[in-house]
């Protein structure tokens, strides 16, 4: 493939990946450190012809190296506890106003650690990064029955596990 389509396809989907991956590790450094590394592999491996696919592609490669990653560094434990650290705030809004917003987002990155990969994957993809189902297809090597169904038993299990926790609480 020719660098300027390399630099057309970082520029197109370097932030949506690192998004993607830090969602899925927590940590800003090593989602970084992921998508310097996805980008790499497509450098060395990805073909012209499969530029039609590079989005996809691109998300394949990225969910390898994070499962690598999740393997090689992090146990169940530290990565939950990470989960638990993050926050985001708005400073435009009200103190209950983030408050409540930073509870519901702790609330979510809860459940979603309660979920096996396979479903927090397939939920981060479709509905955080807007992935098409034959994306999804491409990306976790399933056909398109399987993708539907994963992706609906992922959806109840989320909401399965939210109504729960607002029971807990």
């Amino acid at each position: 493939m020719r660098s300027d389509l390399y630099t057309e396809l970082f520029k197109q989907y370097q932030s949506s990946l690192y998004l993607y991956l830090y969602r899925m590790c927590g940590s800003p450094e090593t989602a970084e450190e992921l998508v310097q590394e996805t980008f790499y592999r497509a450098m060395v491996s990805m073909k012209a012809q499969h530029a039609d696919y590079a989005r996809a592609w691109l998300y394949k490669v990225a969910r390898h190296l994070f499962i690598d990653w999740y393997r090689k560094y992090r146990g169940e434990k530290q990565m939950n506890q990470e989960l638990e650290k993050q926050g985001v705030e708005n400073t435009y809004r009200t103190p209950e106003e983030v408050l409540t917003a930073r509870e519901h987002t702790i609330r979510i990155q809860q459940v979603m650690k309660k979920l096996p990969e396979q479903y927090r994957t397939i939920l981060l993809l479709r509905e955080m990064n807007e992935l098409s189902y034959k994306e999804l297809c491409e990306i976790l090597d399933m056909n398109m029955n399987q993708v539907k169904v994963t992706l609906f038993r992922a959806r109840e299990r989320f909401k399965a596990e939210m109504l729960q926790m607002k029971g807990d609480v």
